[in-house]
């Protein structure tokens, strides 16, 4: 399956396995949900966010915050 970007991943992932949306999952951590948007879509960097956000997906922080580092495009699922 192939989609673009980081932030599709992370909103396909917190809806399918976390069932989570942005406002659920702003709600959970306590945050607002333009922040969490802002940072899923890799236009704001805060680790804290993004490790809270890993957690609740089960994922490593740094490799959750490496790939909203990199460029928007077409990212492979598997």
């Amino acid at each position: 399956m192939k989609i673009h970007g980081a932030a599709e991943i992370i909103k396909c992932r917190l809806r399918i396995e976390a069932g989570f949306t942005i406002k659920e999952l702003a709600a959970h951590l306590g945050r607002n949900p333009s922040t969490i948007s802002l940072v899923i879509g890799g236009h704001r960097k805060s680790l804290p966010v993004i490790t809270e956000i890993a957690r609740l997906l089960g994922e490593d922080p740094e490799e959750l915050a490496s790939l909203l580092a990199q460029p928007e495009g077409e990212v492979s699922m598997t």
